[in-house]
């Protein structure tokens, strides 16, 4: 089981390089733009990377020298994560507008 299936409700998930080293953890996290969402790679060494998409994080951790598995571990925390993010808003959009109609 990987580190992110045994952290059930977390916004970040270590990684780590060829050697099994950490070299730091990725995060998901809302925006403060309603409904958009922040990626960042907070690297040990190199300090916090906003990135903007999915792609341009994998080919930073390619460089990187982080694992095809590792990163495919990466892959399937962003997806459950952005998953997780977007019921929520969806959640709170729909509570929001059953509220406002109550009011009506």
């Amino acid at each position: 089981m990987t580190e992110h299936n045994k952290q059930k409700h977390t916004s970040s998930m270590d990684v780590k390089d060829k050697n099994g080293d950490l070299l730091g953890a990725v995060c998901v996290t809302p925006s403060k733009e309603i409904g958009k969402r922040d990626i960042l790679l907070m690297d040990e060494k190199a300090g916090t990377q906003s990135v903007r998409s999915t792609t341009e994080l994998i080919n930073m951790l390619s460089k990187k020298d982080v694992p095809f598995e590792e990163r495919k571990n990466v892959l399937d925390f962003l997806a459950e994560r952005l998953g997780r993010l977007e019921q929520e808003l969806t959640i709170n959009t729909l509570k929001s507008l059953s509220e406002s109609k109550k009011q009506l």
